[in-house]
């Protein structure tokens, strides 16, 4: 077996754990599908044929179809089970197993398409992000989120830590990651989280790094999972705009918008030409 069917069958089996281990919609996931896809509004998705590429257990897949778009999901691991349950009472809804590099749809099916914290993970992501764009009508839209390079001395810890990780069973890993994550909801995120509003209320705002504020509007059990995702994704890559230029010119993309989010991720929104 050659490497990227090596990392393919270990990131198959990696996310489809994870997904079906930590499939819990709550609220915020909302505000952060539409922060992934800014300056795409609720009102882009109504009468639309979209595709959620590597959909996971259908977190996004669930809002774009609440805006109004019909959507198709596909994934290659077992997350499509947990998205199968999720969104069965969901009618313009529709899930496919599948390879994202290998897609099962005729030329220009969909009015748009998207991929949402997945690509980074592909043996290849730049072959992957190329792969979305035969499916998609001309002028219509594909939109991804990318991790960002801008922590590099993090990163560059993370995949230190990573190296030994990954080389974990998975239910070994949840437990440590279980640990973590109770570390750092009892020291850090849930004093933010119950002391903020209180000290608002008497005009004092409590400085906190991003990612508390952020993990502050969500239960413990996504923190748990994001702790797992991060530790036991076989592969990460990170991106810069300079990077994402790049993908758009090679792609032939039109009108293309890329921006930061924080110092986490990279967006790029671009058209197919007409």
């Amino acid at each position: 077996m050659n490497t990227s069917s090596h990392l393919k069958k270990a990131t198959q089996r990696s996310f489809g754990y994870q997904w079906t281990q930590f499939a819990d919609m709550v609220e915020a996931n909302r505000e952060h599908f539409l922060t992934y896809i800014d300056p795409i509004a609720p009102s882009f998705f109504k009468g639309k044929r979209g595709l959620d590429a590597a959909c996971g257990f259908g977190r996004h897949l669930y809002y774009a179809r609440e805006f109004g778009a019909q959507m198709v999901g596909i994934d290659f691991s077992d997350a499509i089970r947990a998205a199968k349950a999720i969104l069965m009472k969901r009618t313009g809804a529709f899930l496919v197993k599948g390879d994202v590099y290998n897609l099962p749809f005729r030329y220009e099916t969909f009015d748009f398409v998207y991929c949402i914290g997945a690509l980074h993970h592909f043996p290849d992501p730049e072959a992957g992000f190329q792969s979305l764009l035969p499916c998609l009508k001309k002028g219509g839209a594909v939109f991804i989120w990318v991790y960002s390079k801008e922590r590099r001395g993090l990163n560059a810890m993370l995949e230190a830590v990573r190296s030994v990780t990954t080389t974990l069973p998975l239910g070994l890993l949840k437990q440590v990651c279980w640990i973590l994550a109770v570390i750092d909801y009892l020291f850090f995120i849930y004093p933010y989280k119950s002391l903020a509003p209180w000290l608002r209320r008497i005009g004092i705002n409590l400085w906190a790094p991003p990612r508390v504020r952020s993990y502050a509007k969500f239960p413990f059990r996504v923190c748990y999972a994001d702790w797992f995702d991060r530790l036991a994704a076989p592969v990460r890559f990170y991106y810069d705009e300079k990077d994402l230029e790049g993908w758009a010119s090679r792609a032939g993309l039109e009108k293309v918008h890329i921006s930061p989010t924080g110092a986490y991720g990279y967006r790029l929104l671009g058209y197919k030409p007409l």
